[in-house]
């Protein structure tokens, strides 16, 4: 086992900065040692008030002066291309970044081919992965436990981008992480309503078909009555969340619902790059990859009713769907007044 020093470096001094520092500083093999932001003030509060010994308002000078191995990008998913393209060609060997991967799949794509091929560690924060629960469903369904499944349901709110990258990267990962074959869904944007300065629906639906021929119904934002959210159906029972962290199982074996227990502690998305980058583990459960097919689901659904059809998969619709309808004419707004959900436009505040 390595005794390696991790070198670290923060790009966004916000809230998911400070996260990231925490947890990267309760780690006894990294070194928080620089952070940047645009923003000159707050990126010099930040180091204060974190006790790190520099900060930048370029990247590429933090990547040339500070030597990092690790650097965590915590921008809005917006702005996320240009400082991993660095940090992929300045030679880092990982970098974790904010979920979602980026606000489209051009971005994505060019993400991940950049870290492929200098050999960086792509990881992407979709932390519900390292849920206790959610890896004991997991267990359970490659176990047999309901049989083959057939289908699971997540539904939310606030936007595909905000909430319902988490909750269509949670049922990829319960499910074993299959691959999308095609999807169709349905779209409404009455509203000029963005999340961190990207456009965001104000409702959506998307039915999702995985290899195997499992399908994946996920919805956001619709009216009720609601359906519950949390259920995985195989043809032999089906799992569902239960009270504090637990797993409700029923199936043939049982006269009734059984309640489960978690077999296991997991460890977080930072331990696990450490393990990665040691070589300990062949790939990490947040690799690039899935936060890549997420984004694609995601934009999928956008897609299917831009082209009024069946959307298949790899999407090779580069940008944002939402956007090209928008700017097409296709979507107009009968509420007039931008709004952003996350991040207030100055006109909100």
């Amino acid at each position: 086992m390595t005794d390696k020093i991790y070198r670290v470096g923060i790009i966004g001094c916000g809230g998911m900065g400070a996260s990231h520092t925490n947890a990267w500083k309760n780690h006894p093999r990294t070194e928080v040692v620089a952070a940047m932001d645009i923003d000159a003030e707050r990126a010099s509060a930040f180091t204060d008030a974190n006790e790190l010994p520099a900060h930048y308002t370029d990247f590429n000078q933090m990547f040339a002066q500070e030597d990092l191995d690790i650097v965590s990008i915590t921008t809005w998913q917006s702005v996320r291309l240009e400082p991993t393209l660095a940090a992929a060609e300045a030679g880092l060997a990982g970098i974790i970044a904010e979920k979602p991967i980026s606000a489209s799949v051009g971005e994505a794509n060019d993400m991940v081919e950049a870290c492929d091929k200098n050999g960086t560690k792509l990881v992407v924060g979709h932390q519900r992965r390292f849920s206790p629960q959610n890896s004991e469903a997991r267990r359970l369904i490659q176990e047999g436990a309901i049989g083959q499944p057939q289908a699971m349901l997540r539904r939310d709110g606030l936007g595909l981008l905000n909430r319902g990258t988490h909750e269509v990267d949670e049922m990829r990962y319960i499910l074993g992480d299959p691959k999308p074959l095609w999807l169709i869904g349905q779209v409404s944007r009455k509203t000029d309503k963005w999340e961190r300065r990207v456009r965001c629906e104000d409702l959506c639906f998307g039915e999702i078909c995985f290899e195997g021929g499992i399908r994946g119904l996920y919805e956001s934002d619709l009216p009720g009555p609601s359906l519950r959210g949390d259920s995985v159906y195989g043809d032999d029972g089906q799992l569902r969340r239960g009270p504090d962290g637990t797993i409700e199982l029923l199936n043939s074996q049982a006269a009734g619902w059984k309640t489960i227990q978690p077999r296991q502690s997991e460890p977080n998305q930072y331990q696990e790059m450490i393990q990665w980058l040691d070589g300990e583990i062949k790939e990490h459960r947040n690799a690039g990859i899935h936060g890549k097919i997420t984004i694609e689901i995601l934009m999928a659904i956008y897609e299917s009713l831009r082209i009024k059809d069946v959307v298949e998969f790899p999407l090779e619709t580069r940008e944002n769907p939402l956007d090209l309808m928008v700017e097409g004419g296709l979507l107009p707004v009968f509420k007039e007044g931008r709004y952003d959900i996350r991040a207030p436009f100055p006109e909100q505040l």
